[in-house]
């Protein structure tokens, strides 16, 4: 219990919600129980008085005269005997006492209203205690002698004091343990809410412990109750995303580094080298063309970065521009793109070969620069006198593009990083790129732009086929920034 609490403590708010409810259920359960004791103690009386009269009727059918009542006072007096809180007063019809026990003399307003010979009391017939009053009382005709026209009035009345006094020792205990019980239901809360919450804590601690360092962390879901097992699971999975995109991002820092390396100790070297001595035009000449090829391959690089960059963006909430949709005839694309690499293919002695037609709606400069990728990639890895094949084809739901081209093929641990920034084969295929290994990411870019993707089948020294899956239906706007 050594926490602070406050009222964003989520274990003073269910302590304080646990508190309330035991209260209000404690205090309705006594409220009731209280009401059930009052009724019963009324029922009680009320039975009580009723019986006195029948009983005192019986009595009086014994007797046949006012005369005999007054004669033998004692044979109604021991009938309220040990009954204290009891009073009686018999009457005759023009309302004289004839007998009074306990000096009782009922008021006027009880006589005005008994109940009649023939009558059977009831509690509605019962005069209810008033402040100067405090006693249940009713009255009643008794036949003398069995003779309806022959009657005494006969005037009960039941002190409630005793009552009240018990009612009123209830009500204490009632209160008091009322309050034992809110302390102690408040106390309880308090601790079963703290022990309830003991995994959320624990999950807590060990998400402070989690940082830019050490991502592996994870939350027990095992060990977290059913309740916080979706949390559990979202968290990890977020931790799990975060970890990849820092070790992605740390592996293209340590790209970028390497790449932007080469060609700038190049032109540091060639830079230092000309200025090393006197040179003539031509020499200097040549050093500015060999720089030349280096910044237009900075060039390259830094423009598929930003690419990348604005693709990225485009797929977050920070986009900028919608992409610029139509309907495209992609055998008409496929075939502009064939003849503008056909040149640099007749150079290899590499024939491009497209087959089949789709219609999708995209945007025409990305596809474009999409399948022009793929190609350019099939020509650079094709051997001499071989084909570039380009064939559409379509299912029910996306129309795809597969580009194939024979050669030594992917090895199958570089199949899935194949479209990675920066990831290059360390193998014969690599050493003869001269791009900026970016040209397969912008291709995966392209493809998520548009709601599809781009997945690869190679086999060694045969077939590598990449295929483009467009989706038929254009998905939601997606944004990019051109």
């Amino acid at each position: 219990m050594g926490r602070v609490l406050n009222f964003n403590s989520i274990t003073l708010r269910l302590s304080v919600m646990f508190a309330m409810s035991a209260i209000i259920l404690l205090a309705g359960t006594g409220i009731f129980l209280y009401r059930f004791l009052e009724h019963e103690l009324m029922r009680r009386d009320h039975e009580e008085l009723i019986g006195k009269v029948d009983l005192y009727r019986h009595l009086l059918s014994a007797v046949d005269s006012e005369e005999q009542v007054v004669d033998t006072p004692n044979m109604f007096r021991d009938v309220i005997i040990g009954h204290p809180h009891l009073s009686l007063a018999l009457l005759d019809r023009r309302g004289n006492i004839l007998l009074s026990a306990t000096d009782w003399k009922p008021p006027k307003e009880l006589l005005e209203n008994p109940v009649e010979v023939d009558a059977e009391p009831s509690r509605a017939t019962m005069s209810m205690p008033t402040p100067d009053q405090p006693y249940h009382a009713i009255a009643a005709w008794g036949a003398l002698g069995g003779n309806h026209t022959n009657k005494v009035l006969i005037a009960l009345a039941l002190n409630i004091d005793e009552a009240q006094s018990l009612l009123m020792r209830y009500r204490q205990t009632l209160l008091i343990t009322l309050l034992f019980s809110v302390i102690t239901a408040a106390s309880l809360a308090l601790i079963i809410a703290r022990r309830g919450l003991r995994p959320l804590h624990a999950m807590a601690e060990t998400a402070s412990e989690i940082s830019a360092s050490h991502l592996q962390k994870r939350l027990s879901v095992a060990d977290a109750p059913a309740e916080l097992k979706e949390l559990a699971v979202a968290f990890n999975s977020m931790l799990a995303r975060l970890h990849n995109s820092f070790a992605r991002l740390s592996d293209f820092s340590s790209d970028l580094a390497h790449e932007l390396r080469t060609p700038i100790n190049n032109l540091m070297g060639q830079t230092q080298v000309a200025l090393s001595r006197q040179r003539n035009a031509e020499e200097y000449r040549a050093v500015l063309e060999s720089n030349l090829e280096e910044y237009e391959r900075l060039a390259r690089m830094i423009r598929d970065m930003l690419f990348l960059a604005q693709a990225d963006n485009a797929q977050s909430d920070n986009a900028q521009e919608p992409m610029h949709r139509e309907l495209l005839n992609l055998r008409a694309e496929l075939d502009k793109i064939a003849e503008f690499y056909q040149m640099a293919a007749d150079e290899r002695g590499v024939s491009i070969i497209t087959n089949g037609s789709g219609a999708i709606i995209a945007d025409r400069i990305l596809v474009q620069r999409a399948i022009g990728n793929l190609i350019s990639n099939a020509l650079q890895h094709s051997p001499p006198n071989s084909e570039v094949h380009a064939i559409f084809s379509s299912t029910d739901e996306t129309v795809e593009l597969r580009v194939s081209n024979h050669g030594q093929g992917i090895p199958d641990k570089h199949l899935e990083k194949i479209f990675d920034r920066f990831y290059r084969i360390t193998n014969s295929r690599s050493r003869t790129d001269t791009g900026s290994g970016l040209g397969l990411a912008i291709v995966k870019s392209i493809m998520e732009l548009h709601g599809g993707r781009v997945s690869v089948e190679s086999q060694a020294n045969q077939l590598t086929i990449f295929t483009l899956h467009f989706p038929k239906t254009a998905p939601s706007v997606t944004t990019y920034t051109a």
